[in-house]
């Protein structure tokens, strides 16, 4: 099997070194889709929502985590100095799969992403998905996925654009987009750089290290600065209207300071640090001329990461990836793609041993049908089975549903319905870090199920989308690290999460009057399930999340406001009924955030000036336990998009 594979690889390698994404921006706009496929169109019934543009525009500084803790209802877990996860439907963080192009770029070791080091300046589409897309996107996709993409122009003509941002606390950010191209081929050069000191002041009131001692003192923070350098450059062909080749190459240098606790940090002499290096390649040729249509997808991900600038503790990963997919209507109602996708990996960890592991190979089969009977219904239906050395994964199939209930010029009512099997593979630290790993462990096996309407409402001068879902997911074999003498892995019984979603959206457009505001909630208890210990609610999981946001335009003014709401968090696990009684668990707290923005247009020039507040309330919480978040704080930015050579004129 191994030669196999191997073997495999090389050809289909060799073959598709010439491929990516899709996308495109000025002149033709081609909605970009993965290059896995169409992940909207072969999950009907999943719930998958976009950022919108005006929203990722204003939370460019910082990593990723900045614009999901705006506008999702999505509880993200961080610190002030750099570390932050994703929590989707009370799952952990590496149940969600963030994916670019055709790789999930989640750390095979941790098994998860830190959205701080991903710079949200370098994309320019962002998706979300809730739910399972295991059946899609593989191993770890149990709780929802990431979609990083870029909506491109096959440029004509030369364009720049700059961003410079200050802010409190030290934070400055530089940032340039250099678009060339004749229409046909285009190169696209971002870079980006971005840090802060991050020396805000804040109440400690654990001074000292005396937790339970009265009254807080002014303290300011150390140790917490961030710099994160980031390139992409693309290059793309487009041979006609549905044969194009595409490419990214993606360069991460991103360094952290350890955060200290607040007791740590009354007394602070040093801190440690975090280095992460991280290239990421993805090629695609995709040829839709003809009615079997393909694509070739090649990739590679180098990952490095050093703690306190110690190379002796190096956590290196390398993989090559290759993907190669076929689609075929059916007649005019039903579709097939089908695939294959290969990985070769090899981890470079100080802490493994070479008789454990010296490399790995996951090999994935993939068949996805859509049909659409009448206008009203379409289903789809999807399988995977991946194989992995020396592993036994089990086999994902989804099925999804969706009606229009009405449909008039103006309101369309829909209902649906959506099943996914899903799973999670133990990332290379459960299985071999030291002698603290377990080759042995079973991987996660969960069921998800959703169900749900939603209404659109278009009318001439106002727009609305109503959607509420329920969900509910059964993950059996659920991994967790725990304390006994030394930090082991092992499976727990199950983690049961469910719990209902609504989101609210309206557009009014009135004269010169543009308003947008969207709101969303979610009620998720998350439940783990144990023998002998009571069930009780997962850690650093709220049950009730909320947030709004609000864009009023008036000519070249904005203003935008926006609030979160994040419920009490316990921090720690009960053994019995009298310690569940009085579980330890941080206050709820909300953030506010707003600002005004304005835009001058000189011929075909374009010129932007943004002055926004954070935390305007001056809200003193923890995320994190015993972790200081900065208060009110502010930034000024100016963004300039300049058509150097306009040929389409």
């Amino acid at each position: 099997m191994r030669r196999f594979v191997v073997i495999f690889s090389l050809i289909l390698f060799g073959g598709g070194l010439f491929a990516q994404e899709e996308s495109v921006m000025d002149t033709v706009i081609l909605e970009e889709v993965s290059a896995y496929g169409d992940y909207v169109k072969f999950q009907t019934g999943a719930k998958i929502e976009q950022i919108s543009p005006k929203q990722l525009s204003v939370s460019q500084e910082g990593g990723l985590e900045q614009v999901l803790m705006r506008y999702t209802p999505i509880y993200i877990r961080t610190d002030a100095g750099g570390l932050s996860t994703i929590h989707i439907r009370g799952t952990a963080a590496d149940h969600t799969s963030v994916m670019f192009g055709g790789i999930n770029v989640n750390s095979l070791t941790l098994g998860h992403s830190n959205l701080s080091n991903i710079t949200t300046f370098l994309f320019d589409k962002l998706d979300l998905q809730y739910g399972s897309s295991a059946a899609l996107n593989g191993s770890g996709a149990v709780g929802g996925a990431i979609y990083l993409g870029q909506r491109n122009s096959w440029t004509n003509g030369l364009q720049a654009d700059a961003k410079i941002t200050y802010g409190s606390f030290g934070e400055r950010m530089y940032g340039t987009k250099v678009f060339v191209g004749n229409g046909k081929w285009e190169s696209v050069t971002k870079l980006l750089s971005y840090s802060t000191d991050n020396d805000f002041k804040f109440q400690n009131p654990y001074h000292n290290h005396q937790v339970s001692n009265p009254g807080p003192v002014e303290d300011t923070q150390h140790g917490s600065a961030i710099e994160n350098k980031g390139m992409m450059q693309q290059f793309n062909y487009l041979f006609g209207a549905n044969e194009y080749l595409k490419s990214m190459f993606w360069y991460e240098d991103s360094w952290h300071q350890v955060q200290p606790n607040m007791q740590q940090n009354y007394t602070y002499t040093s801190s440690e640090e975090l280095s992460n290096k991280n290239f990421r390649a993805w090629v695609e040729y995709k040829n839709e001329n003809n009615r079997l249509k393909y694509n070739l997808g090649a990739g590679y991900v180098h990952d490095k990461q050093v703690y306190d600038a110690d190379e002796s503790q190096k956590i290196q990963t390398d993989r090559l990836v290759t993907d190669f997919g076929l689609k075929y209507p059916l007649g005019k109602k039903m579709e097939l793609k089908s695939g294959m996708k290969f990985k070769h990996i090899v981890p470079t960890v100080y802490s493994y041993s070479d008789s454990v592991i010296d490399y790995e190979q996951h090999l994935d089969f993939y068949l996805a049908w859509y049909y659409k009977p009448t206008k009203r219904l379409k289903a789809t239906v999807n399988f995977r089975q991946q194989f992995v050395t020396d592993y036994e994964v089990p086999f994902t199939p989804a099925l999804g549903l969706e009606y229009q209930i009405l449909t008039s010029e103006k309101s369309k009512l829909k209902a649906f319905v959506n099943a996914s099997k899903s799973y999670r593979v133990p990332t290379f630290n459960d299985r071999f870090w030291g002698n603290q790993g377990d080759p042995d462990l079973d991987p996660e096996d969960g069921m998800s199920y959703e169900t749900g309407v939603e209404h659109n409402w278009k009318g001439d001068q106002y727009s609305s989308t109503f959607r509420a879902n329920v969900f509910y997911m059964n993950i059996e074999n659920w991994i967790e690290w725990r304390s006994k003498g030394v930090w082991v892995p092992f499976n727990l019984e199950k983690v049961v999460t469910k719990g209902v979603e609504v989101m609210y959206n309206s557009h009014f457009d009135i004269g010169k009057f543009v308003s947008d505001f969207t709101a969303n909630y979610t009620y998720n208890p998350a439940i783990k399930m144990e023998e002998n210990r009571p069930d009780q609610q997962l850690i650093h999981t709220p049950k009730n999340v909320a947030n709004a946001s609000y864009m009023l335009g008036y000519r070249e003014f904005t203003f935008f406001i926006d609030g979160s709401y994040y419920g009490k968090r316990f921090y720690d696990y009960a053994i019995n009924d009298e310690q569940l009684a009085n579980r330890g668990a941080l206050d709820a707290y909300s953030l506010v955030n707003c600002g005004l923005s304005y835009q001058l247009n000189v011929k075909d020039q374009q010129f932007d000036c943004s002055f926004s507040a954070n935390n305007i309330f001056n809200k003193d919480y923890q995320n994190q336990r015993y972790y200081a978040m900065p208060g009110i704080n502010f930034r000024l930015s100016i963004a300039a998009k300049i058509n150097v050579i306009n040929n389409n004129n």
